[in-house]
């Protein structure tokens, strides 16, 4: 009966494990569809995730690298709610549904996901969401998407302007930040995987992600792809840089509006600038009025009437700062947005390895040396400047022998002399008749003992061949692309591309972020969360795996 009991018992642990998986890839999936679903999959999870750590007495929390700034974060939040001036029962809902939500993520995530296959699945999931996501906004601008119906154009600026597409994330600024993001994953994985099979598909996927990207007209999300392209260019695949620039050429001769569109970031063209420049002034004052608590998680709307110095007309309400920075540190005070950029921003150099480079070096000019040693660019300029050296000597050394007839060198040659064996003719092997047990393979075996090669006795094994099976056409299969392999990856160059991918992604986030609060949109916002415990949970089995080692 005992043992009964244990099996049940083990199988229930077994259940929960899986519907806590389930309700995380049910999130992951649906944030960007459904982030009512995604919260209710959170909500189911947490729940699964709780009754497996009562019952299974073996299971411990693990420890993540940023609980501490997370754990700062949510509690200097919470009391920013208390001792905001606008405090009501909506700030305090705004919170619990947003700020509740990141953290039950962050620890739900962080906490299951503790091999390479369940963090692949996780993948998997946000990768079918953005594919719906894309094939949404393709569709949005195939049968039109006018921007008499919205309201994210200036049409003075831009006349000829007539489509924006926003897909499923109700915003196309919102959209872009989020196609940044899937830019900067497939990014990621494209530097490790090696079939030719998943070089094409990833390829696919990043030209069919900037097609959408363009197709949204959001200047800023373009110009912060420009520089994460750039950084993964100059360190790791120069290439990428050729290929995006390329592509820049062709929307940009194809479509003049993108290129006003862009040009305008620099030169203040559109109304939407100079709103954001005031909505900066007047955030700076908050922050300066409340430095310490800030005016409170999400009231930023409530208090922002007080200090509209810029925008005059009061049915305009202002939800953000349009600045991730200025946001954050007025709405939780400077303490809070500090706690804040600790956990981003250690994320992403996390992610980047920053904690792994040149650890052993001694100092930090020899760590620099390291890390561009290792750069695809850097190993191609120190090629390149090989070849054109060897293409100058030989130039000289030609030059110099149109006036000068050089003499040869006399050498000595020694004798070859052949070493003295004993010569087998295949008509005197003895063969035995007897078969591979392979059923193809229809060769005979003969075995020569002791052959005098080269003054030592050597043995081997001489096998026929039938004429008739001897194939002389060309292998052509490295000229193919098979695609039967695709979806097969080794989970440790997987793992080592998502890391990567993610440290590409929080700096896309990180340059969006000075002209857009993008984190302000729950999509947006909760796949951040998600991604950074997948970090923070791809750090944890590194550094199990080198405990196991040692």
């Amino acid at each position: 009966m005992d043992r009964i009991s244990v099996l049940a018992r083990r199988q229930r642990i077994k259940n929960l494990e899986q519907w806590t998986i389930y309700a995380i890839l049910v999130e992951a999936f649906f944030l960007a569809l459904s982030p009512t679903v995604a919260a209710t999959a959170v909500v189911f999870g947490m729940i699964t995730w709780f009754l497996r750590s009562r019952i299974d007495s073996h299971y411990k929390i693990r420890s993540l690298p940023f609980d501490v700034p997370v754990t700062i974060f949510l509690l200097i939040g919470a009391a920013s709610v208390f001792l905001s001036s606008a405090r009501s029962l909506e700030l305090i809902y705004n919170y619990c549904s947003l700020v509740g939500m990141y953290g039950l993520t962050y620890f739900l995530v962080g906490q299951t996901c503790r091999t390479p296959a369940q963090i692949k699945q996780v993948a998997q999931a946000l990768g079918a969401s953005a594919i719906l996501v894309v094939l949404c906004g393709f569709f949005q601008f195939a049968f039109g998407v006018d921007v008499a119906d919205v309201k994210w154009t200036d049409p003075e600026a831009f006349p000829e302007l007539r489509k924006r597409i926003f897909s499923t994330l109700e915003n196309p600024n919102v959209l872009a930040g989020y196609l940044d993001v899937f830019i900067c994953l497939t990014l990621g994985l494209l530097t490790k995987v090696e079939r030719r099979s998943q070089k094409l598909v990833l390829i696919v996927a990043v030209v069919m992600l900037a097609a959408c990207l363009t197709m949204t007209y959001s200047r800023g999300a373009f110009l912060a792809m420009a520089v994460v392209i750039s950084v993964y260019g100059v360190l790791k695949d120069w290439r990428v840089l050729i290929l995006f620039a390329t592509v820049t050429v062709l929307i940009a001769c194809n479509d003049p509006t993108f290129v006003d569109r862009i040009t305008s970031a620099f030169t203040m063209g559109d109304t939407s600038e100079g709103v954001r420049v005031g909505i900066w002034v007047s955030t700076i004052a908050m922050i300066t009025d409340h430095p310490f608590a800030g005016i409170g998680w999400g009231a930023y709307q409530f208090v922002y009437p007080q200090y509209n110095y810029y925008v005059a007309d009061a049915d305009i309400i202002i939800y953000h700062a349009h600045n991730l920075y200025l946001n954050y540190a007025a709405e939780i005070g400077i303490v809070g947005a500090l706690a804040f950029f600790w956990y981003f921003f250690g994320t992403m150099f996390m992610a980047f390895g920053a904690g792994e480079l040149g650890a052993a070096d001694s100092t930090f000019l020899e760590r620099v040396e390291k890390f561009f040693a290792g750069s695809p660019f850097t190993r191609y300029l120190a090629e390149l400047t090989r070849t054109v050296n060897k293409r100058l000597a030989a130039f000289a050394e030609a030059l110099i022998n149109l006036f000068g007839k050089r003499q040869p060198v006399a050498r000595k040659l020694k004798k070859f002399q052949r070493p003295q064996s004993d010569l087998v003719h295949h008509d005197e092997l003895r063969f035995g008749g007897k078969r591979r047990k392979h059923p193809d393979d229809d060769a005979e075996v003969a075995a020569v003992d002791s052959v005098p090669v080269a003054g030592e006795k050597v043995s081997a094994k001489i096998i026929r061949l039938n004429p008739d099976d001897v194939d002389d056409a060309p292998d052509d299969t490295d000229s193919a692309i098979d695609f039967s392999g695709v979806t097969k990856l080794d989970d440790q160059k997987f793992l080592d591309g998502l890391k990567l991918g993610i440290g590409l992604a929080f700096l896309s986030m990180a340059l969006n972020g000075f002209t857009d609060d993008l984190l302000f949109n729950i999509p947006s916002s909760m796949l951040m969360w998600m991604l950074g415990a997948l970090g923070a949970a791809l750090n944890s089995i590194r550094n199990e795996e080198l405990v196991m080692r040692n």
